[in-house]
């Protein structure tokens, strides 16, 4: 079988390719040269010395460990305060019913209760809001707010306004945000430019 001359380029061309992926291949990379230059100038001084350093660190690990234990604790402390639900309407039903239970307590009802916009509170939660307003004499207004932070939910009033009623009965008119946290997985995302 002989070869025609346009397989002898072929071949030529192949064999010049190879040679120049070996070359490529096998080349020492300026990483590796680095690695072995820092290899041969470490004395046995300087090796001492980053052993130290690992054992100081290493040393380190428990009282770490331990601080990150106690770290953890406190945070699910603090979490356990999170109004925890499968959605947010379901969060928002659990905060409408603390408040109007501590409400009831006091002895009056809402006229009036509206979920507010939900946000992203401190990056890691989410807030939802309840406004609610009511007719009640001002001892009741002072024992719901104290009450309200007896809640173990975590709560807060956002905005408040009293205004007189009807002066004879001594009725006011109340009016407050009430606001709680949940997970930030029930907070809808805003996407931007969408109103």
């Amino acid at each position: 079988m002989t070869l025609q001359e346009r397989d002898k380029r072929a071949l030529k061309i192949m064999a010049a390719m190879l040679a120049g992926g070996l070359i490529w291949m096998f080349w020492p990379s300026a990483d590796a040269s680095k690695t072995v230059a820092q290899a041969t100038t470490a004395t046995p001084d300087v090796l001492e010395q980053q052993l130290e350093r690992l054992r100081a660190k290493e040393s380190q690990i428990p009282a770490k460990l331990g601080m990150m234990k106690d770290l953890q604790g406190q945070l699910n402390i603090r979490e356990r305060g999170l109004i925890m639900a499968d959605t947010l309407p379901q969060a928002q039903a659990i905060l409408a019913g603390s408040v109007r239970q501590v409400a009831r307590q006091e002895g009056f009802d809402f006229r009036n209760m509206s979920f507010g916009q939900t946000a992203i509170y401190g990056g890691e939660y989410g807030q939802i809001v309840v406004q609610v307003t009511a007719e009640c004499r001002i001892e009741q207004v002072v024992n719901f707010l104290a009450d309200l932070t007896k809640r173990p939910e975590l709560l807060a009033t956002e905005d408040m306004r009293i205004s007189s009623g009807n002066a004879q009965s001594k009725v006011l008119q109340f009016a407050v945000t009430i606001s709680g946290l949940v997970p930030k997985r029930l907070v809808p995302e805003k996407r931007a430019g969408v109103l």
